[in-house]
């Protein structure tokens, strides 16, 4: 796989004009991993990610100041991830952008936690854990309803 992409490149890839890249890039929005001899940009391939992310969500009318504002606010609430709009899940709801960090969802506008909890996964791991829990399957059908 290639390393790095060019603006050109990365505007026939991602389907956004090279004057757009240029302004993200200008305006601090999302940047370039790399410059080389100064002024000339290299994308990586995480950087891709983040300007398709970036053009899906506009594409469903989110403004660039609110995504700069969400992007902002993401790292601060969660200094450990370098990319937002690619190390997160995000669940556009209505005006409402909700990210999924793990087993952590949260807002993104007001940094309110929740917890997201699968009851499956718990009981597939107490049945790994404890095999033998239910004696016969009357027993289990019992406990599961």
């Amino acid at each position: 796989m290639k390393s790095f992409f060019t603006p050109k490149e990365v505007a026939k890839l991602i389907g956004i004009s090279y004057r757009q890249i240029q302004y993200w890039d200008k305006t601090n929005f999302i940047k370039p991993s790399y410059r080389r001899r100064g002024k000339y940009r290299l994308y990586t391939f995480a950087d891709l990610l983040q300007l398709k992310v970036a053009k899906v969500l506009r594409e469903n009318s989110f403004s660039i100041q609110r995504l700069r504002k969400t992007i902002k606010s993401l790292r601060t609430l969660l200094p450990q991830v370098g990319h937002p709009l690619v190390e997160l899940t995000f669940l556009i709801e209505g005006e409402r952008i909700l990210v999924f960090n793990g087993a952590v969802l949260m807002s993104s506008e007001s940094g309110k936690e929740y917890i997201r909890f699968d009851v499956k996964t718990l009981r597939d791991e107490i049945d790994r854990t404890f095999p033998d829990i239910y004696s016969d399957s009357g027993d289990q059908q019992e406990a599961t309803g």
